[in-house]
């Protein structure tokens, strides 16, 4: 039996969350058993809530006794647990052109920035100010500078590797419906891509959830 098949491998996060679907995506797309163990109160100011993290953020991962903080922190960690895992995924240090590097800093702005949005918009539900307008503009921004370079941007990225990319793409583009409705329908490329990538066995079996804690049991 090996190492991977008896060590408990966890993955600390929310079904709600973009950051935690990409870490679950990858898992799935590398074959690990690796189930979630939900965040129930984001709200929550204990470091013990996110898997010790002082940040107060998610997710984490957790390998047997270790535990790593931050989704590329994650996705990197469970790659290294099957042989050779590491070298099955294009990483954003693997991109050489500037297109590529540029995609995957532009995702990464977008990412961040619409928990930003969802955090000031929907959950505080604060009245707009300059500084959450230009948050929003820059994240329609970036959804339009990929729309219009996703085409070129796959064409250069491997096609025998996982993609982190696609996944961080992917798990965002389906989060704007999900918390922070964007119109999309004039951004062909992506609405295409979510279409696509969204067949995968990996995008089916990590469709955006609230959590909801167990029911408190009922005394006798």
């Amino acid at each position: 039996m090996s190492a991977i098949e008896t060590m408990r491998i966890e993955i600390v996060g929310r079904q709600s969350s973009h950051y935690t679907r990409v870490v679950r995506m990858l898992a799935l797309e590398l074959g690990i058993d690796a189930p979630l163990a939900p965040i129930f109160d984001l709200m929550s100011t204990d470091p013990a809530t996110y898997a010790g993290n002082p940040a107060l953020k998610l997710p984490a991962l957790r390998v047997g006794g270790d535990t790593v903080w931050g989704s590329l922190n994650a996705c990197r960690h469970l790659a290294r647990q099957i042989d050779g895992g590491e070298a099955l995924v294009f990483w954003p240090e693997d991109a050489r052109t500037p297109l590529l590097m540029n995609a995957h800093e532009i995702v990464t702005h977008a990412m961040a920035a619409q928990v930003e949005v969802v955090f000031h918009e929907i959950v505080s539900k604060r009245p707009p100010d300059a500084t959450s307008r230009k948050r929003r503009e820059s994240l329609l921004g970036c959804l339009a500078w990929l729309d219009a370079h996703l085409d070129a941007i796959r064409g250069q990225l491997p096609g025998d590797r996982i993609a982190l990319f696609d996944l961080m793409l992917f798990c965002l583009l389906e989060h704007l419906p999900f918390r922070n409705p964007v119109d999309l329908s004039g951004l062909p490329a992506l609405t295409a891509f979510v279409a696509d990538f969204g067949a995968r066995a990996s995008a089916r079996a990590t469709p955006y959830r609230f959590d909801a804690p167990p029911p408190e049991a009922s005394g006798s």
